[in-house]
């Protein structure tokens, strides 16, 4: 949609400013303001758009989903401004565990989701270890709030319904209540 609105800018001659205004407004609305990752919105039509060209193709495509356990007790406990360091430090985490291909989301209040093109379920291992490696040095980020932690879950390819499968493995890793 973006590319197709700059065409047709370009095309009855909009200014630059213009353009410009609209290419800012474009990624607004595709990213989550607080971690600057893609939105729920982008997530859906990339991951429609990874299942058709996987299965086109016959390529390997996984989902990781990421929940941080007891996020609602940090909210509560430590404010939401901490609670917002916290967001954004595991976004980051993501993103430096992902590859260039990845999608890197933030789906929910503390929903993540990755998208690992040519990724087959035996090697979602390597990426779901980054990160949480990555959290194990979370506790020297945030000493006030201590160690953070998060649950995962996965699907691949054939999956019938990728994300249904992935969050059902999510909520099997959960922590009881």
């Amino acid at each position: 949609m973006p590319d197709r609105l700059q065409r047709r800018l370009a095309e009855i001659g909009a200014p630059a400013d213009v353009r410009e205004l609209a290419a800012q407004l474009a990624e607004q609305a595709i990213r989550d303001p607080l971690t600057g990752l893609y939105n729920r919105r982008f997530f859906d039509e990339a991951l429609a758009q990874n299942i058709e060209a996987a299965r086109r193709y016959g390529r390997e495509l996984s989902l990781v989903l990421f929940d941080l356990d007891g996020f609602k007790q940090v909210n509560d406990t430590f404010g939401h401004e901490v609670g917002d360091e916290v967001l954004k430090t595991f976004a980051r985490l993501l993103q430096e565990a992902a590859r260039k291909a990845d999608i890197v989301c933030r789906i929910g209040g503390d929903e993540f989701a990755v998208i690992l093109p040519e990724t087959g379920l035996s090697n979602v291992w390597k990426f779901t270890a980054r990160v949480f490696q990555g959290l194990e040095k979370s506790e020297k980020l945030f000493p006030a709030v201590g160690k953070i932690r998060a649950s995962s879950g996965a699907a691949a390819l054939p999956a019938e319904n990728l994300f249904a499968e992935a969050d059902s493995a999510l909520r099997a890793a959960k922590p009881a209540r």
